[in-house]
């Protein structure tokens, strides 16, 4: 039965219609048309769902996101009326579900980079740029083609032991209850792994794997060369420091700190292999970051600053391994002192915080569900993401100044 917007108000509230003006403003229709055009996907027959219509659908329903198919389009039509005046008049769930799929997902993929070039744009002489390494895990619906995409070889599905829904919606969307679960089953992650400038809220470089380890190489293989230069700062937080992109990224010139939760044990791991006077000590990474018993001296050099509220002493915070969060860093010179990589990054940490992952909990809840049951939904639900955190993320995220290391200390690394 095809859906008259029953019940849905016809007025869209005074958010939802700035929200919807943002992402106009940021997104102009000219641009979605010439991306559109591009990946040829623009319809070849007057449609009540035109291509132009379903890009900002797809922006939508990350403003939207406990609203279902037709909920979000209502809001969209309504809040932008003069755009989309004839659209969507009987639209049913299984009919919009039909246009993402004649849209696809280049469209969003190429907006996603149009985003990512800003990020080129030189900055004021001498700043550093800052940008948060993220893995965010993100649940899909439990079909046969997204298992096929995104289960491991040997690996089984089930492995995260999270319950997922009472079955799938032949409508196509997935979202009238984000809290469900199928019956039967278990869930099924995606991963993002983005680098991402959360001062002007824009991934640079982003990858969607079945892995953390698979997105990393994703990201390597497209790599940003001319932004993750000297003059570039990366924080991260795991459990482990990743190799691959620790190395990556030291061979591109960047500055690092990570700072690792105490998960794992972290005198085996980064073994002391000169103290330094202030109470970090250089060590070598392990071959692949977690290798256990590595012998010193098979990876990269590094600096391991001991942090938190009490870094020293028998009443420090331990992690569940009984080892105490450090930071692991790119600035060996012990001129800079532990004390100054603390200061610095605590004054960036809170803004890398704000970043893809954060955007889409406060949108989705502490368990982000996507509604796609395809890959390449999957794929063009996350590019919009994406693109909507750029639009509107500082809305949900406080301002933040990030200060540089004084000139004097700047001086002295390496």
């Amino acid at each position: 039965m095809t859906f008259r917007y029953l019940g849905i108000p016809s007025e869209t509230p005074l958010p939802d219609r700035l929200a919807l003006r943002m992402l106009v403003q940021t997104f102009r229709p000219e641009l979605m048309d010439r991306l559109v055009d591009k990946a040829e996907r623009r319809e070849r027959r007057r449609r009540l769902l035109p291509a132009r219509l379903m890009m900002y659908f797809a922006l939508a329903m990350w403003l939207f996101g406990t609203s279902s198919y037709e909920e979000v389009l209502a809001k969209l039509t309504g809040g932008l009326p003069e755009m989309f005046q004839d659209a969507g008049d009987l639209a049913s769930a299984a009919a919009i579900a039909r246009a993402r799929m004649r849209l696809g997902v280049e469209p969003l993929k190429e907006l996603c980079a149009h985003v990512a070039a800003s990020a080129g744009q030189p900055g004021p002489p001498g700043t550093e740029r800052v940008f948060a390494f993220e893995s965010v895990a993100m649940e899909v619906p439990d079909t046969p083609a997204n298992r096929a995409a995104y289960v491991l070889p040997g690996v089984d599905g089930e492995a995260t032991g999270k319950a997922t829904g009472d079955g799938e919606r032949g409508d196509g969307d997935d979202r009238g209850d984000r809290t469900k679960r199928p019956a039967k089953g278990r869930a099924l992650d995606v991963w993002l792994v983005s680098l991402t400038e959360c001062r002007m809220c824009l991934s640079v470089a982003s990858a969607i794997a079945p892995s953390p380890e698979l997105g990393i190489e994703g990201i390597i293989a497209e790599w940003p060369h001319d932004l993750l230069g000297a003059g570039a700062l990366v924080v991260g937080e795991r459990e482990a420091v990743p190799t691959a992109m620790w190395n990556a990224l030291a061979a591109a010139g960047a500055h690092q700190i990570w700072r690792l939760d105490g998960r794992t044990d972290t005198a085996h791991l980064l073994p002391v292999v000169r103290a330094l006077p202030d109470g970090s000590y250089l060590s070598k990474l392990p071959p692949d970051g977690r290798a256990a018993g590595a012998e010193p001296g098979t990876g990269a050099v590094v600096r391991v600053v001991p942090c938190g509220p009490s870094a020293s002493g028998p009443g420090r915070s331990r992690g569940p391994a009984g080892s105490a969060p450090v930071l692991v860093t790119s600035f060996l010179d012990d001129a800079v002192t532990a004390g100054e990589i603390t200061t610095r990054h605590e004054s960036v940490a809170e803004m890398c915080r704000n970043g893809v992952g954060r955007f889409a909990g406060q949108i989705a809840g502490l368990r982000v569900v996507l509604r796609s049951k395809s890959p390449e939904l999957v794929r063009q639900e996350i590019y919009a993401m994406l693109c909507t955190y750029h639009a509107v993320g500082h809305l949900l995220s406080p301002m933040h100044s990030a200060d540089q290391l004084s000139v004097e200390a700047r001086g002295r690394t390496v």
